[in-house]
């Protein structure tokens, strides 16, 4: 067994073949009194070779990345495989079986809790698990996101870049492999709380991405992740299957389009357009006076669109779209 705080798990991450089973979170509140909630964990392993962690479900709305690792566990032929493939398909389990972005047992966003703490809540204790006890066991970590109920995502790699060349240069590689139609890239931010800086703090290469959104299910968006995934493995060692990097876009964000107002918004832009600076970028338009003119937005910065609100209804302040430009990573 192995355990961090009120968390352990007592599958044999050492086994031979596939497993499953459950890091289980000792819990005790007004809708489990005294229990143990269950996050599944997958392990794939045969001989020697590298191990990767794959991740989704760090936000419980966020489809593609789920469906992709369970896909995944009935789809890679075991006799193929030269190491070790640990999954977690539902990171974030409590949310995820809520439908949610945060976890209902305290609230918190999981990707904010990170490296985790035994005694900082249940959320904490879980990133803190999986950050000492199997991020430790990986020579490489992939993470999958998507936009959630909120947000609609062009299928992009997500790159934070350290300064420590190695991992730099393993990122921007692991993202040309993924081959996402583009990658945003940003600086490292360890005081975030994000999954990212904890992992390469700790000197382990990782990727994230964000495939789809909006809390569906995009049958392209799931095909990239799969596909993606599977380039991943090959890349790493771990899976002998026959694929090529097909490359990627590295971007880095320009400029946001932000609500003035609340109000009902009609978008001049499609997900992954390119936009120039001046551009006409849609209109907000009142929604307790019909008679008066809308208000007709402009984008302040050109470049391509990787992100987008989704709802039409959109509350002052909102982030209506989000621009970036090519950048060499």
């Amino acid at each position: 067994m192995i355990s961090f705080g009120p968390v352990h798990c007592t599958l044999d991450f050492e086994a031979e073949g596939v497993h499953a089973g459950n890091i289980y979170l000792d819990h005790s509140d007004d809708r489990h009194a005294a229990s143990l909630v269950p996050v599944p964990v997958v392990v794939l392993r045969r001989g020697e070779g590298p191990t990767v962690l794959v991740t989704a479900g760090i936000h419980g709305d966020e489809y593609e990345g789920q469906i992709a690792l369970r896909r995944l566990v009935h789809e890679l032929p075991l006799a193929e495989l030269t190491g070790r493939i640990i999954l977690l398909p539902a990171f974030n389990a409590p949310a995820v079986r809520n439908a949610t972005r945060c976890s209902p047992l305290d609230g918190a966003n999981m990707n904010r809790a990170f490296p985790g703490a035994a005694d900082r809540g249940p959320t904490a204790a879980i990133a803190g698990f999986v950050m000492e006890r199997l991020v430790t066991m990986a020579d490489f970590v992939m993470d999958f996101h998507s936009g959630g109920s909120t947000g609609l995502y062009a299928d992009q790699g997500f790159l934070s870049l350290p300064e420590d060349p190695r991992l730099r240069a393993k990122g921007v590689e692991a993202a040309a492999w993924l081959g996402a139609p583009v990658t945003v890239t940003i600086p490292v931010d360890s005081a975030y709380g994000d999954f990212d800086g904890a992992v390469l703090a700790r000197g382990v290469p990782f990727l994230s991405s964000e495939f789809g959104g909006g809390a569906m299910i995009s049958p392209v968006s799931l095909g990239r992740a799969l596909a993606g995934l599977r380039r991943i493995l090959h890349w790493t060692g771990v899976w002998r299957g026959d694929c090529e990097a097909p490359g990627t876009r590295y971007v880095a964000p320009a400029g946001r389009l932000i609500a003035p107002r609340a109000g009902l918004f009609e978008p001049g832009f499609d997900l992954g357009q390119d936009v120039l600076a001046g551009q006409f970028a849609g209109r907000l338009h009142d929604l307790d006076e019909p008679l008066r003119a809308p208000l007709e937005l402009t984008f302040g910065v050109s470049g391509i669109i990787v992100n987008r609100y989704r709802a039409g209804l959109v509350p002052a302040g909102a982030i209506l779209a989000t621009m970036a430009g090519t950048v060499e990573p």
